[in-house]
């Protein structure tokens, strides 16, 4: 340190150092100015003012050092060898050219760190060249440990000036010219420092040596180059601010008239925001002005976003909470600098509304409750768990008994009221890891979390039950319904959750079929009689398809004489390897499929048919009567088809009695009711089979048109030795009586039954009269009870009469 600073105070000229610091701290801000606008340029332009740039900047480093030697006071004769002065001047520009083609679009920073000590490599090839063509009478000794010093030191410091002079931060980019100084100055101080001179008369200058008095003119010529581009930088500097203040200005206007908020950045810098964005984050302009990129959105990385691709990041806010947005960069360029438009779309509807479409998706709008989508999703993610990890669950199915009748007496509205108060009160129940679903209509799933247990299981069902009997008041009717559950809960081997719904259902059905207002646990001869009503009614689409069924007829008769005076047609199935099969083994499987219909018409046109072949073989007054499918009364159209049979067959309206049960009519009684008195007003009589086992209520002898009852069997049985078998049935008796209806018996299979009961009844019907038999033997019978030849029984029961 104090040989340099013997160096400046003592060996030099400080006014021309002064003025050496001067030129090159012009030449580097001119050469820097006309490398900014050469990349703001296009085309030839662009190459013309890189070019520039290149040769002031290596003329600023060859002016530097030339007034720096033209100050050296070495005490002795001097000047300049001309060739290598004019050589270190080429070797500079070359130096620092290839050192800016390294630098120059490379995004890497150790590549742009690189190209800056290339360029510090040339300019110390300039120095010590230049060096070398400073002559002097004498000897000339370096101090190589200095030399060496001063260069490691320049060259890092050339590098962080190529470094810092291309980085977008306005801070970091001012230091770049600084650095650059500074390292110039250190490089050529060090190496004058190191310089030592003898002086020696023996040793001549050379004859072509240019006095320093000659060079310093050709030194200032370039000097004054340097302040020419300096100025002329400096004017383009300027002109390249206005213009772009003038054109963020106009596309900050631009972008004042669009929805989104737009910000403009120089680098992470915010330079103008406009007003969408300003009322988007509450910021005024002003501030948005002064902050930066990662101020306002600190958790999305701008500079890893591809231009024109959109990415999803929260926006900071002055005064709440972030808000969702949607962010967009696009590149500009303006007044020939780079410049990004970000755009920044508010997210927070359209989230919102996808939001509400998830909730409608996966919710049942009426209830709020999960819908049939989200409860088989859940219901699958249950099953995948409990199968990669044995994870427990518990799947509860139930439906609302006596649903339709509220639905009936209240309407669609206050059914939809009585739903949301059932779902209410089900998701009420005390109790985690629950999921209840409405599946649809009046049936409901809970799915219950790590827990397999059957007991505890069956306790949330019976919990569900007593919730929903509860009295539910709708407007001003207190309606009471109940609720039949089935749970099937997992296996301990995984099994589908088509399955696993499958063994909820049936155990549901079994809960309804026995009694209702229960729950019942799913158990595999659960699925062995489901699989046998399957297998029964696929056997029964083939029975149809092939023409199986058949009519058979059970006499009915006048209890005082025993004659015949109709017949009830009870439908057989031929079965092709085990004969006639009874209805017990097919019609409970008949009624609840699709073939209800087609066969219920088959039977009443075929017993219509062959009534008619009776009558017109002198039965003359001889009654059919047909029993009735619910799927049959539920048609809007069965009246209809009634009339139908009878036009088609020509059997009269009144020789045809249709007979329903007790258990038919509360499924659908206003449907129901209506068709029966259409068809009573047809003459079609009404018989009420089965009364008295069933539930339904005395008012309906009231409210449907029906023309006769008929006692069940079990009142028969044991009518001649049971008191209050006998009592029940004068009881009957007497009612049909006052209601204006007849009454048959069945069942009668002893004569003492039917003596017992020709004193009350009018007709009977059993085995004492004749089973159920094929037409033609039907027939035979008939036409031997008008011949006088019935069989032995009947004789005898019409001799004991």
């Amino acid at each position: 340190m104090t040989v340099i600073l013997t160096c400046l105070g003592v060996l030099n000229d400080p006014t021309l150092l002064a003025l050496a610091a001067f030129v090159c701290t012009l030449g580097v801000y001119g050469s820097f100015s006309v490398a900014r606008h050469a990349g703001r340029c296009e085309g030839r332009a662009r190459r013309q003012w890189a070019v520039l740039s290149l040769v002031t900047a290596g003329s600023t480093a060859w002016a530097t050092h030339m007034v720096a030697l033209l100050a050296f006071r070495p005490g002795m004769p001097s000047g300049f060898e001309p060739f290598t002065t004019a050589l270190s001047l080429v070797l500079a520009i070359c130096g620092i050219g290839l050192g800016l083609l390294l630098t120059l679009g490379r995004r890497e920073r150790w590549r742009r760190f690189a190209g800056g000590v290339v360029i510090g490599l040339g300019v110390t090839v300039l120095h010590y060249v230049g060096q070398a063509a400073y002559v002097v009478r004498g000897h000339v000794v370096w101090d190589h440990g200095l030399v060496a010093a001063t260069i490691l030191l320049s060259l890092p410091l050339f590098g962080l000036a190529t470094l810092a002079s291309v980085e977008r931060r306005r801070a970091v980019n001012l230091t770049g010219a600084p650095l650059l100084v500074l390292a110039i100055g250190l490089l050529h101080l060090g190496g004058m420092a190191a310089l030592q001179l003898e002086f020696d008369p023996r040793v001549a200058l050379p004859s072509w040596t240019v006095p320093p008095e000659h060079l310093a003119p050709v030194v200032a010529a370039v000097s004054f180059g340097l302040v020419l581009v300096a100025m002329t930088g400096l004017r383009l500097t300027l002109s390249a601010r206005r213009k772009l203040r003038t054109e963020r200005q106009r596309l900050g206007e631009l972008a004042n008239l669009a929805l989104e908020g737009l910000a403009i950045c120089e680098g992470d810098r915010i330079v103008s925001a406009n007003d969408s964005l300003a009322r988007l984050s509450g910021f005024p302009r002003e501030t948005l002005a002064t902050m930066t990129l990662r101020d306002l959105v600190p958790k999305l990385d701008l500079s890893a976003l591809p231009e024109r691709e959109e990415a999803d990041a929260d926006l900071t806010r002055a005064a709440a909470g972030p808000v969702p947005v949607r962010v967009l960069c696009s590149g500009v360029r303006l007044a020939g600098r780079p410049q990004t438009v970000i755009a920044f779309r508010d997210q927070s509807e359209r989230l919102r509304g996808e939001a509400r479409i998830r909730a409608l998706a996966f919710s049942d709008a009426l209830t709020g409750l999960a819908n049939r989508a989200r409860f088989h999703d859940a219901l699958a993610g249950l099953v995948a768990a409990h199968k990669a990890g044995g994870a427990p669950f518990s799947l509860l199915v139930f439906d609302l008994d006596g649903f339709k009748g509220v639905n009936d007496a209240v309407g669609h509205t206050g059914g939809d009221d009585v739903l949301r108060i059932v779902a209410e009160r089900i998701r009420a129940l005390p109790g985690s890891g629950r999921l209840v679903a409405r599946l649809g209509g009046d049936e409901f799933a809970v799915l219950v979390e790590n827990d397999a247990d059957p007991l505890r299981a069956c306790a949330v069902g019976q919990e569900i039950i007593e919730a929903i009997e509860r009295p539910i008041t709708v407007g001003h009717h207190a309606a009471h319904i109940s609720a039949s559950v089935g749970v099937m809960t997992a296996q301990a081997q995984a099994v589908p959750a088509a399955d696993l719904l499958t063994g909820a259902d049936l155990a549901l059905y079994d809960a309804k079929a026995n009694g209702r207002g229960r729950v019942r646990l799913f158990t595999p001869e659960l699925r062995r009689a489901s699989a046998e009503r399957r297998g029964v009614a696929d056997d029964l689409e083939t029975a149809w398809d092939e023409r199986h069924f058949e009519l058979y007829y059970q006499p009915q008769v006048r209890l005082c004489d025993g004659r015949i005076v109709g017949a009830e047609a009870l439908i057989r199935w031929n079965f092709p390897y085990m004969g006639v099969l009874s209805p017990a083994a097919f019609l409970s499987v008949l009624e609840a499929g699709h073939l209800a219909v087609p066969v219920g018409d088959w039977i009443l046109r075929t017993a219509c048919a062959d009534a008619v072949r009776l009558r017109a073989e002198g039965q003359a007054d001889f009654r059919i009567g047909v029993n009735l499918f619910a799927a049959q009364l539920r048609l809007p159209d069965f009246v209809e088809r009634v009339e139908a049979a009878l036009a088609a067959t020509g059997l009269p309206p009144e020789a045809l009695e249709l007979e329903i049960t007790e258990n038919i009519v509360l499924r659908n009684e206003r449907t129901i009711a209506s068709h029966l008195a259409r068809l009573r007003a047809m003459g079609v009589g009404i018989a009420f089979d089965d009364f008295g086992t069933g539930f339904a209520s005395l008012t309906m002898l009231k409210q449907l048109d029906i023309t006769r009852l008929k006692i069940d069997r079990s009142f028969v049985r044991d009518i001649e030795t049971d008191r209050k078998d006998q009592g029940i049935v004068d009881a009957v008796v007497r009612m049909a009586e006052g209601c204006g209806l007849d009454v048959i018996a069945e069942g009668i299979e002893t004569a003492g039954q039917a003596r017992y009961l020709a004193g009350r009844l009018t007709e009977g019907q059993g085995y004492l009269f004749g089973k159920p038999m094929p037409f033609e033997a039907f027939r035979t019978l008939c036409l031997a009870g008008a011949a006088g030849t019935a069989p032995q029984g009947d004789r005898r029961f019409a001799m004991a009469s």
